[in-house]
């Protein structure tokens, strides 16, 4: 896995997000799994020919033609090696925006909601969530026109800043991608945890 500053790297043996943001991390390794599945050539071809004999399945060869489509499919075969090559940048922002959404929605309506929404973390996650559900820009206004960080304030986490002149300018996949999204879903997990333990 890559992000902007690299690649990502983590055991996923030991990734078990809190159960608050598991349906996050389901939901991320399936899309992951989904995108490697469809696009390998053997898969496909299984696909087709048991969704052509058994009856009411060949819809789902025309999902498959979409999906081809969409992600601008190709499967080249020499000899016994197929290559597949695909875009799946449009899925990713799709699937990045819905994380950040979903991730900031259970936190907030969560019983933790009053102990981490003053983190600098969930302050950052608030403008990813709110870029996110308008039009993958940053929205750092009001309805008013008035700002709603200070002039000089900036908001980091993990290397990544938001401030003022990052206003209408894309988050998806300019400032932060879905693999950023996870790992600080995963910090999120993480902060649960702790909480979790100094409750016990």
């Amino acid at each position: 896995m890559e992000d902007q500053e690299g690649p990502i790297q983590f055991n996923v043996n030991k990734v078990n997000f809190h159960p608050v943001l598991k349906d996050i991390e389901n939901t991320f390794w399936f899309f992951l799994l989904s995108m490697r599945t469809l696009s390998d050539y053997d898969v496909q071809n299984i696909l087709r020919t048991k969704n052509s004999v058994q009856e009411g399945y060949q819809s789902f060869n025309e999902m498959l033609d979409k999906f081809n489509e969409a992600t601008d499919l190709h499967i080249e075969k020499k000899e016994n090696i197929a290559t597949s090559k695909l875009n799946i940048l449009k899925e990713m922002i799709f699937m990045g925006k819905a994380m950040a959404v979903l991730t900031y929605d259970f936190l907030s309506l969560s019983s933790y909601n009053a102990i981490i929404n003053k983190d600098n973390e969930f302050q950052f996650l608030r403008h990813i969530r709110n870029g996110a559900a308008h039009n993958n820009k940053f929205n750092l206004k009001d309805e008013k026109g008035d700002w709603k960080i200070n002039e000089n304030e900036i908001i980091g986490w993990n290397g990544l800043e938001i401030s003022r002149k990052l206003q209408d300018t894309k988050i998806f996949n300019d400032f932060i991608s879905i693999f950023g999204i996870f790992l600080l879903t995963k910090h999120f997990s993480e902060r649960l945890k702790k909480i979790d333990n100094k409750q016990k």
